[in-house]
């Protein structure tokens, strides 16, 4: 016999209790109190007397399902992740405080024969080995920090944390190398800044110098092609017609030893012709010791600069988010580098077509 208590009656929908007089209905098993079917005379479920089918108690209800709560702060891109992860749920960084090779939840595991799962092994610890298989979550073994910690002080007020999130792309490099300047106090040579200089730092959204060492940059090429074409060529080319060279001839074939013997005794007897000859010279290697110098200073221009952000970004309103405002204001700029190239293309290949 059928439990109808904490059933709802249909009629008055009210639960039944162990003390309520309970009716069935002889054709499809509905249970109602006694005064309430004698008040509707009948069963009222007809559509399952039609379909000849049977009464059936309501399920359970379901127990309410929590979410867990996203607490944990990912220390490369600020992001929350469920309090048991261990990695972010946004990049795959180790979330600190956890194990990345713990072993996660295990699902039954029945081998040839019986038996349970094998034990997990850690290849890192005492013990464990290479070869050994992972269940449950898989290791991260790719460190976005480079081996530093998110929570030491890269300055007054900043963290390294601070400073991956403003840096964003190529935390691997930056973080190491801050460490190493905050640390030894001595510059590390950056290549992308040496060979790109202006264009890096607009690239690494360093507007403001990245404005000035492109701009000089800019003016220096421009330099380098008006001294080549209204100085240096023009007073070669005096050169080689007092000394009675053929101009034409010169330039397609090349000058002879004793051409260019008479042509440095001419410069000789009149030492500005020298000075005008070099100037384009001078204004190439004044371009590369700007990007010499951009080069060797410029990972601690950079770390500068995100120090100066990450606390301007935290004293600036306590009602924002830090993280947030850092990565908007993080990361780097694609569309400057895509224009720069465009820029550089029209520099090399249209300007000394128009000169």
């Amino acid at each position: 016999m059928i439990n109808f208590t904490g059933i709802k009656c249909p009629v008055c929908g009210k639960a039944f209790t162990d003390e309520d007089d309970i009716v069935v209905c002889p054709k499809c098993g509905a249970p109602y109190h006694r005064e309430c079917y004698q008040e509707k005379g009948q069963c009222i479920f007809d559509d399952l007397h039609e379909k000849g089918r049977e009464w059936a108690p309501p399920p359970p209800p379901k127990p309410p399902v929590t979410a867990e709560v996203k607490d944990r702060e990912c220390p490369v891109c600020g992001g929350l992740s469920a309090h048991s992860s261990r990695f972010c749920d946004h990049c795959g960084a180790p979330l600190p405080g956890q194990n990345p090779f713990a072993p996660g939840p295990q699902a039954p595991f029945q081998g040839q024969g019986g038996g349970s799962r094998p034990p997990v092994q850690n290849p890192y610890q005492p013990g464990g080995t290479p070869q050994g298989r992972y269940y449950g979550q898989m290791p991260f073994m790719f460190d976005p920090m480079g081996g530093v910690s998110p929570a030491d002080t890269l300055d007054m007020g900043v963290s390294y944390g601070d400073a991956s999130k403003l840096v964003k792309q190529n935390t691997t490099y930056y973080m190491p190398t801050f460490r190493y300047i905050k640390q030894t106090g001595r510059n590390k040579f950056n290549f992308c800044a040496f060979l790109f200089s202006g264009a890096w730092m607009l690239y690494r959204k360093q507007y403001k110098y990245g404005i000035v060492v492109t701009a000089l940059m800019f003016l220096l090429y421009l330099l380098y092609l008006a001294a080549s074409v209204f100085v240096a060529t023009p007073a070669l080319l005096g050169l080689m017609q007092q000394a009675g060279i053929d101009v034409s001839a010169g330039l397609s074939t090349g000058l002879t030893n004793e051409q260019l013997l008479v042509i440095s005794q001419l410069i000789t007897e009149e030492p500005s012709l020298y000075l005008e000859l070099c100037l384009p010279m001078m204004c190439l290697l004044l371009m590369l010791a700007l990007m010499i110098f951009i080069g060797v200073r410029g990972n601690k221009m950079y770390m500068r600069h995100c120090i100066v952000t990450v606390r301007r970004v935290k004293s600036a309103d306590l009602s924002i988010e830090p993280n947030m405002t850092l990565d908007q204001k993080g990361g780097v700029n694609t569309s400057v580098a895509v224009c720069m190239f465009v820029c550089y293309f029209l520099l090399v290949n249209v300007v000394p077509l128009l000169l």
